[in-house]
């Protein structure tokens, strides 16, 4: 049975009012004598208050929601832990939940996150679109237009691969295939799209049998590889040949491509070189170490805190939506020889 309240009272010879007193800092003063004893009773009896109940009297739980798509991706995992560490740092506590890619999982997370009484809600590449019910301020991280009545931080996917592919087409490649994420999210469109742009602004090739969509996972990358060059994949069916470079929309993927050209016996980058996003901490560990469009983030945790905390000072204050790019970090896998 838990100890209560009441259970401290009578331990420390008050009443339940000078505990919560004591508790509170408030409202009414406490002598030093009484104090010590109710300090005393609470460290013997191991008392833990209702945190939930006591910042509700105070209009807040100092908590906050974080859904994001899955642990195992490491530009999530160091997404959620650089939120994390800024929220802590203004002494919240996050409450975190994995939706992967279940719209109706994520919808229950977003239930038992306002049951809970957050403070806030951060979505991460996430499906749930509905914010019916949902009353208090929310952030999304890549994936929501801006008509909302949200904050959004978004990273320009669509720049950012096209400098990707450019850098590719600078190593002397034309025939690039992608690596996508999923049908239907935004993050994979919009890769596609600045893929696309980039390979007509060379006049190269940009067609479908170069696109293979993939689970953000290293699986998925495998596969895709798998799909884009074998000599039974798509574009030996047009083209003749393989593609000699493969641009990925995610690190994690790309570390999937890189086991599937030791599986198909091609060199990276000699044979097929690759450039991904996101400038993950696996990214440098690879063989050879991914090239990578890195995206920065410890700020962009900084800057999504940051507009949160605003709005939890100032309900009224409008949305906030920020747009940030990645910046090119070279290894070796797009065929840069680095000294």
């Amino acid at each position: 049975m838990s100890v209560t309240r009441s259970d401290v009272a009578r331990a420390a010879g008050v009443s339940p009012a000078v505990v919560s007193y004591v508790l509170n800092g408030g409202p009414r003063p406490v002598s030093a004598a009484a104090r010590a004893r109710v300090e005393a009773a609470i460290e013997q009896l191991d008392y833990r208050p209702n945190a939930i109940a006591s910042a509700l009297r105070g209009g807040s739980t100092r908590s906050v929601g974080l859904l994001s798509p899955d642990p195992l991706d490491p530009y999530f995992a160091e997404l959620a832990e650089a939120i994390e560490r800024e929220f802590s740092g203004a002494g919240y506590v996050v409450l975190t939940g994995h939706g992967h890619g279940d719209r109706a999982r994520e919808e229950r997370y977003v239930r038992t996150f306002t049951a809970r009484q957050v403070d806030g809600l951060v979505f991460a590449s996430v499906a749930t679109t509905s914010f019916d019910g949902i009353e208090c301020p929310v952030l999304v991280i890549d994936g929501m237009p801006s008509d909302k009545p949200v904050s959004t931080i978004d990273v320009e996917h669509a720049a950012d691969a096209a400098v990707a592919v450019e850098h590719l087409q600078r190593h002397g490649h034309s025939l690039i295939g992608c690596i996508s994420m999923p049908v239907g999210t935004s993050v994979g469109a919009t890769s596609i799209a600045g893929w696309s742009a980039q390979q007509a602004r060379d006049e190269s090739p940009a067609g479908d049998e170069l696109v293979a969509f993939a689970e953000s996972s290293e699986e998925g990358g495998n596969l895709a590889a798998h799909l884009l060059l074998s000599e039974h994949g798509r574009p030996w069916a047009i083209h003749g040949t393989r593609p000699t470079a493969l641009f990925v929309a995610a690190d994690v993927q790309a570390i999937g491509a890189i086991h599937a050209c030791w599986e198909l016996g091609l060199r990276v980058p000699d044979d097929v070189a690759i450039v991904s996003i996101g400038g993950t901490r696996p990214a440098a560990f690879t063989v050879p170490p991914l090239t990578t469009m890195r995206q920065d983030l410890p700020y962009l945790a900084k800057r999504a805190v940051k507009e949160l905390l605003r709005r939890f000072e100032d309900p009224s204050r409008a949305p906030e939506h920020t747009v940030l790019r990645g910046n090119l970090v070279v290894g070796r896998s797009c065929g840069c020889e680095l000294a």
